[in-house]
């Protein structure tokens, strides 16, 4: 009897794994199909940027989970940040102001709820 309740315990407990691969490819077919869907603005007053980030409340029926800042590189960034969303009317927004002496190459990255899906990138043109 002990067997029969340590093996359904175990059972139930089991652990479960998932894989998920996401290639280039799809990395870039859906950075192309929705890149244009989020607005970057970039507005100088002085020497500071403002620069403020318009998003669509859900892509392919997902809504929105982090919206991250990024300086010098996706693949190893040397700063990164978890930027605020707020809802704006039927725009979801979020912003971040910096020193023009602080600017160096900088990416916005957008992440869905689903685990596996791409992440938005975007590249922030200050001028």
């Amino acid at each position: 009897m002990r067997w029969i309740f340590l093996s359904l315990i175990l059972t139930h407990f089991g652990t479960y794994a998932e894989s998920c691969f996401v290639t280039a490819e799809m990395k870039e077919e859906f950075n192309s199909k929705y890149s244009d869907k989020v607005i970057v603005d970039v507005s100088v007053v002085g020497s500071k940027f403002t620069v403020t980030i318009n998003l669509p409340d859900e892509m392919e029926d997902q809504s929105l989970y982090s919206v991250l800042l990024a300086s010098d590189s996706i693949e190893d960034p040397t700063f990164i940040a978890p930027l605020e969303v707020f809802h704006e009317g039927e725009q979801l927004v979020t912003w971040y102001e910096i020193d023009a002496g602080l600017i160096r190459k900088h990416f916005i990255i957008i992440g869905l709820k689903e685990y596996c899906a791409p992440s938005i990138i975007k590249e922030v043109l200050y001028q």
